[in-house]
């Protein structure tokens, strides 16, 4: 890994390199980071769209949409814990 990924808000992401797009993907793990998604904006999903492969995208999608309707409250409650852990250099590995 060469810069530790740091975010202060989940929009960030949107501003971040396409290896540590995926890193974070990594680390929450991919249905959790869907899940965050659902409430995204546009851009941002564009943005992780162009970062990660066909695949691995139309696998979010279709989990996305497996999901259904979700409490905008549970989905930003998954963005803020995405917060927490990128939040400055000092994250630990457990995602809570």
């Amino acid at each position: 890994m060469s810069n530790p990924v740091s975010i202060s808000a989940f929009s960030d992401i949107a501003d971040l390199g396409v290896d540590q797009i995926k890193e974070i993907i990594a680390r929450v793990g991919r249905d959790d980071f869907a899940l965050a998604l659902k409430a995204a904006s546009e851009p941002l999903k564009e943005r992780v769209r162009s970062s990660v492969t066909e695949e691995e995208w139309q696998a979010m999608t279709s989990y996305m949409e497996f999901l259904g309707p979700i409490r905008l409250s549970d989905v930003e409650f998954v963005q803020l814990q995405i917060v927490r852990k990128f939040r400055g250099a000092a994250s630990d590995d457990q995602f809570v």
